[in-house]
Parts: C-alpha cells; structure tokens; sequence
C-alpha cells in the first residue's frame, strides 16, 4: 500500500480540506481509522456523502484497520490513513503499521487543552503522547490544506 497522507483531525472526511489532499496526493482512498465512526451507519453515510469523486471511503475499528493494512488489503491503492486522535494514531503504530509522518489538521480546543499550533489543541496527556511519537522520529506537522504553510510540530512540542 502506499500511504500518501496519515492525517489526525477531529472531523475526519469534511469539505474543502479532503479535496485538497486528495487530489494533491492523489488519494483514490480514504481509510477512516476509528471505533465509534465505524460502528455508526449514519455517520459512515454521511461521510461517504462528503467524499470526493473518484475516491473511496473505508472505515473501520483501529484494530480492523491494522489487520487490513498489516495484510496488505489496499497494497494497489494510494491512501490516506484518517483518525480523530493521538491515541489512534498510536494504537495503528504499536499494532504495526509503518507510519513515518503525520499530519495534524483541525483539533478542537476544549477543557485541558492548549494550543501547539494554529486549530490545534491538545490536553496533557495528548502531548505525552505526540512527544512519544516524535521521539520515535516520527514527523509531526500540522497543515489544514497542501497550500497552506506547514508547521513544525515536532519543534513546537519542545515548549511543553
């Protein structure tokens, strides 16, 4: 499989965002990587609603997706690895999937959290966690679109 974007955003497949990286990396599909969108129907529709043309949505427990992955399912495909959190993202890299870089996109402030780069928010135990897969070498940047500048995740962390 070639995996041509691993992206970690609250929304997960929303508007103008996945249109952008889709057809900037030639994405033909979408592998949402999360327990309860998996297990919602409606929330899966909704999502395959805002799918671009030309580009199949897939989702998915964590685990399933390891498994799908780990054996090789969309090896012919150029995909984007979606989640809603760190700790996903974490889970698929401890079940072993090779993930080298990861891209942060809209995560949403809250109670606990501050903020580590522009519509990025985090709690203190999501920046243990970001810090441990940038310890592993793992790129960290966040970008909303491919024309956007990026920002340097992995250095904006050292702050904390």
């Amino acid at each position: 499989m070639s995996i041509e974007l691993v992206r970690v955003d609250d929304r997960l497949i929303h508007g103008q965002v996945v249109m952008g990286w889709t057809r900037s990396r030639g994405i033909n599909t979408i592998l949402v990587a999360d327990d309860e969108t998996a297990k919602s129907k409606m929330q899966c529709q909704l999502m395959k609603m805002a799918t671009p043309p030309g580009v199949t949505p897939v989702f998915f427990t964590v685990d399933e997706a390891a498994s799908k992955i780990l054996e090789g399912t969309y090896d012919n495909k150029k995909v984007m690895i979606l989640t809603k959190s760190c700790h996903q993202i974490a889970d698929l890299i401890s079940k072993g999937v090779d993930i080298t870089e990861i891209n942060l996109g809209n995560l949403r402030s809250g109670a606990g959290k501050v903020s580590i780069a522009n519509m990025v928010y985090a709690s203190e135990d999501e920046i243990k966690v970001w810090k441990e897969l940038s310890d592993k070498g793992i790129k960290l940047y966040a970008q909303s679109v491919p024309s956007n500048p990026s920002t340097n995740i992995n250095d904006a962390l050292q702050k904390f």
